[in-house]
This record gives C-alpha cells, sequence and structure tokens, in this order.
C-alpha cells in the first residue's frame, strides 16, 4: 500500500520543535592535520529491539575511517518508529544522508518530493554485477525498482532465495493411510476429508504463523492469484499476459472464497487461520492435530522435531483448480527493497556522494560480501587489536567458537553487535546462504522446475504521477478494507460467496468504495508503464547490439 505523501500537521507540529532543535549545523567533514578529509554521514536505520549496539568508537568506525574516509554519525530509531520519525526529518529539514531500511513506496514518494537523490549506477560496476545472473541483467532491476520519472533513488539488495514456499504435509499420517499429495483443488478437497474421517478432532489445514492473509498464500495460487495479492491488488496473468487491475473481485476469487468456505464448514482448515500465532501451530502440531500447511521449504525438520512422533515432508507439487490451464508456484521477486537511499543534500556535495557510493560499492564484492556476512578474520583482527569472528578453512569461511551462527542457531557475540558493522548489506556470502536456506531451496526449485505448465506471476512496474499516487491512496485503505470484510463473511459462512444475490451485494459495495475508479486507474498506470520499461528496453538492447 502506498504510504501518504504529506506528513499530518499535527505529527509534525509535535516533533518539529524538538528535531529542529537538536539539528544545528550539521559537520560533514574532518580535516586532520595532515589534511586528510573524513567525510561524515548522519546515517539512519531502523532496528530490531532485541538488537544492542556498542557505543563510543568502534573497530568499524576506525575501519571505515582508514579505508574509506568515512564517519556514521548513527541515528538508530525502533522499527515500529521508523517511517514515522524519518517522514517527520524529512519535513523539517532535517534528513538524514543515508537512509536504509525503508521500502519502494516509501522511496519513491520522498524521491517525488525531491528528498532523495538518483543514484548513477555507473559509479557502482560491483553493485551492477550482483545482477549478472537475471534476465535482462541490471537494466532489468532498475526498470523495475525505478520511481515515477524512471530514474532509481535507492539500491536493491540480492533476493538469493529462487522460491522458498510449498505445501508441507505429514507424511508419516499420508503413508499410513496411503494418501498421496494432492494436485488438483479437488483431490486436496478428497484428501482432507479422508484425514478427517481418520482424525476427527484435528483441524487438517492450518498455518505456522503466517497470519493476516498470508496464511491463505497456497490457495491464492491454488485458484490462479499471486501471494502477495492482499499488497499488490494487481496482477499479470502469466499464461495469457492480461492484465488484472484488482484480482480479488475476479470470477477466480469467488471460486476461492467458495473453496475455502467448504473447509470451514466441514472442520478441514484451522477457524483461526487468518490469526494463528506460530505457538498455536505448535500445539497443534504436538497434539498430532494438523497435516496440511503452506509454509517455508525449510522449516520441515523443526515441524518434525516438535510433532509427536510424526514425519513432516515438503511436496515437490503444488494445487491448482485449473488442470487444464497450469498451476502457479511462488517465486521469490529479483530483488529485495531495503537498501540504501542518498538525501538530495548529500547529493549538492559530489565528493561526499562519491565517497559513500564507493563505499557501497566494495560491500557488492567479494571481499564485502565476506566482510558484511562473517566479520574479521585473524589478519584483520590482529591489525585493530580485536577478536576475529571467523577463520579461513579450505578455503571457506568457518564461524569461530563463542560467535553466534544463525545456521546452527548457536548462542554466542552477534558480529553486528560486538564490531556496530552494518551485515549483509546487499548479498549474503554464498557459503553462508547455502547454509542457511540454500540447499533446501535448490532442491524445491529443482522440483519445481521439472514440472510442465508451472508459472510464477511475473514482476513489472507501476510508475504513478504525483495526482495518481494521491488518487491511489485515498481509494485503496477503502477498498482494501471492504474487501478484508467481506473475505471473513464469505470464509465463515455470514455471507455465501455460492449465492448470486451475496456476491453481488459484494461487488456491489467494492463500487460504493471506488472499485472502479481504481480499475481505471491501475489500468492506465500499468499500460503507461509498460509501454515506457518497453521503450527503454528497446532502445537498451539496440544500443547494446551497437557496442
Amino acid at each position: 500500500m502506498k504510504i501518504k505523501r504529506i506528513v499530518s500537521a499535527v505529527l509534525v507540529s509535535s516533533m518539529a520543535l524538538s528535531l529542529a532543535a537538536s539539528c544545528g549545523i550539521r559537520q560533514t567533514v574532518e580535516v586532520d592535520d595532515s589534511g586528510n578529509k573524513t567525510y561524515i554521514y548522519k546515517f539512519n536505520m531502523y532496528t530490531q529491539n532485541e538488537n544492542e549496539y556498542p557505543t563510543g568508537e568502534t573497530f568499524y568506525d576506525k575501519f571505515l575511517k582508514e579505508r574509506f574516509h568515512l564517519k556514521f554519525d548513527y541515528d538508530r530509531i525502533p522499527r515500529t518508529d521508523w517511517e514515522t520519525k524519518t517522514n517527520t526529518y524529512f519535513a523539517v529539514g532535517s534528513e538524514p544522508d543515508v537512509t536504509i531500511g525503508g521500502k519502494q513506496p516509501n522511496y519513491n514518494t520522498w524521491a517525488k518530493d525531491m528528498y532523495l537523490a538518483p543514484i548513477d549506477i555507473s559509479k557502482l560496476p560491483n553493485w551492477c554485477k550482483l545482477w549478472d545472473g537475471v534476465e535482462g541483467g541490471v537494466d532489468t532491476v532498475v526498470s523495475l525498482a525505478s520511481a515515477a520519472d524512471g530514474k532509481l533513488y535507492y539500491l536493491p539488495t540480492v533476493r538469493q532465495e529462487k522460491v522458498q514456499m510449498c505445501w508441507d504435509y505429514r507424511k508419516d499420517i499420508f503413508d499410513e493411510l496411503g494418501l498421496e499429495f494432492p494436485q488438483t483443488a479437488d483431490e486436496f478437497y478428497a484428501v482432507a476429508k479422508k484425514l478427517k474421517e481418520k482424525y476427527p478432532s484435528s483441524v487438517i489445514v492450518s498455518s505456522n504463523g503466517q497470519k493476516e492473509g498470508a496464511a491463505l498464500t497456497g490457495f491464492f495460487q491454488m485458484f490462479w492469484i499471486p501471494e502477495l495479492i492482499l499488497q499488490t491488488e494487481s496482477c499479470v496473468d502469466p499464461v495469457t499476459g492480461e492484465f488484472v487491475p484488482y484480482a480479488l473481485t475476479t470470477d477466480n476469487a469467488r471460486e476461492m472464497y467458495k473453496f475455502i468456505n467448504k473447509l470451514y464448514k466441514e472442520g478441514l482448515i484451522d477457524k483461526q487461520i487468518m490469526s494463528v500465532e506460530k505457538e498455536g501451530f505448535t500445539k497443534l502440531n504436538s497434539e498430532n492435530k494438523v497435516f496440511l500447511t503452506y509454509n517455508y521449504v525449510y522449516n520441515i525438520k523443526d515441524f518434525t522435531k516438535k510433532s509427536e512422533g510424526g514425519k513432516w515432508a515438503w511436496s515437490p507439487d503444488m494445487v491448482t483448480a485449473y488442470p487444464e490451464k497450469g498451476t502457479i508456484y511462488k517465486k521469490d521477486p529479483t530483488f529485495s527493497n531495503w537498501g540504501p537511499a542518498f538525501s538530495a543534500k548529500l547529493a549538492q556535495d559530489p565528493e561526499r556522494y562519491d565517497a559513500i557510493l564507493a563505499y557501497y560499492d566494495w560491500c557488492a564484492t567479494p571481499e564485502g560480501q565476506l566482510f558484511t556476512t562473517y566479520g574479521v578474520d585473524k589478519e584483520m583482527a590482529d591489525k585493530y587489536g580485536i577478536e576475529p569472528s571467523y577463520e579461513m578453512v579450505n578455503g571457506e569461511p568457518e564461524v569461530l567458537d563463542g560467535w553466534y551462527h544463525e545456521v546452527s542457531n548457536t548462542k554466542g557475540t552477534k558480529v553486528s553487535e560486538k564490531y556496530g558493522t552494518i551485515m549483509n548489506t546487499f548479498i549474503k556470502h554464498p557459503k553462508r546462504f547455502q547454509e542457511a536456506r540454500g540447499n533446501e531451496i535448490d532442491k524445491l526449485w529443482a522440483a519445481l522446475m521439472e514440472h510442465d505448465n508451472y508459472y510464477a506471476f511475473p514482476e513489472f512496474a507501476m510508475r504513478y504521477t504525483d495526482d495518481e499516487e494521491d488518487d491511489y491512496t485515498d481509494i485503496v485503505t477503502s477498498l482494501d478494507s471492504k474487501r478484508d470484510e467481506y473475505m471473513a463473511r464469505f470464509f465463515m459462512g455470514e455471507s455465501d460467496p455460492n449465492n448470486d444475490n451475496d456476491w453481488n451485494q459484494y461487488i456491489n459495495d467494492m463500487k460504493k468504495v471506488g472499485l472502479d475508479k481504481f480499475c481505471e486507474l491501475q489500468t492506465r498506470v500499468y499500460e503507461r508503464t509498460k509501454a515506457e520499461v518497453d521503450a527503454k528496453t528497446k532502445t537498451q538492447a539496440s544500443t547494446d547490439s551497437e557496442d
């Protein structure tokens, strides 16, 4: 959902005086006795509540100054306050030089308000190389991540996961009853019925803490709807190429509502699936009362460990309600939008701007990936008089004893907390990724790719003008609120999606809060943006062929 472009007057007035009083004249450079410059940056980042960071000058501060002539003046903001506080900084002219932790709507909105600087990716050759494995390379990433003016205002980070989610199931129970994992919606229903007959006190289908609609992503895909539709609203059909401006008012959505309504009526799905917490799923699992869930492929070991003598497995098959058309699987996005953005004021000082870009480009190198993932080896540790966090064994990094290891969840000191470093800036070191998730993800990807007629919804760019974004924001909140109201009513039987009058009432109520206007807006923006991206891609391809 797009964020509001203007911070409310009440919010600004309540915070402006304290922020303005604290900002003063910001120091941007230090010069030592030899004339060497160190550039200073106000660095805004959100923090997890449980994270602690060192105070005073850290090893990382010394490293940045010596290697890159940089110094970060941190403003670490709790995640729950980050967006509000950052909006206010911009509103009162106290914006950070570097901001991380935002999402693309945040960055694009600030770009429209001219708070952010466009990024010249020619100054980031190593960051560009990160995208060599993507079809179309860095040009594809830039086209998807650019703001309405076609310029890039933040640096996306690599999504190393191709796929992560699939149907997980209790293989021991399926084997006991001689059941094959279903591949169609009808087969899914039949299997759920047989499980319920054998285990009448069970809920059959539940969710491992994937709440507020995310628990339904497996069902969305079953009925040819993207898994993130509650956030994106629109999609492009991967087979026909048709643009669908609001997917949850389509015939496919109605069939999904009917299907889940049937599961609810017959006790085949957790009544709390829209709000179930992780602990609730764990309890059901330990009591042998849940046998199917749409979740992450790498959670299988944990599910098995916490079950009462059971064995969970992930299925290489997705489920579809339209076998004649094909099957949808969830492909992860090309990138994440958590990377850094830079203020327009910073860009007015080209030396300082280029210096921070050089640092971030180094973070994308193999050396930078190693540093931002594993920390410090013995050579660097000896140089700075600190403890090393890893060593090289047969050419590969290994976390040393006493340090936290996210793969084995070994308790110990976190590199970020000890050194004050910013970890995994753009990409994890390949070894850490493979250990943590990559091996299971690769297996799932290979299994899905063995299927014919398996499709993922394509990514596409949407570039709104200021007026269009205002219109979007004005409509979408009411529209989605009404959608969520009816979704709950359809699932739980307060309204019947099988009944034409009830369905028509839903559509009419959606129209009252702006459905038609929203669909016209989305279609117009999509078609214009697609034409812009296609034209730029064609021009780039022509230039590349001439070179």
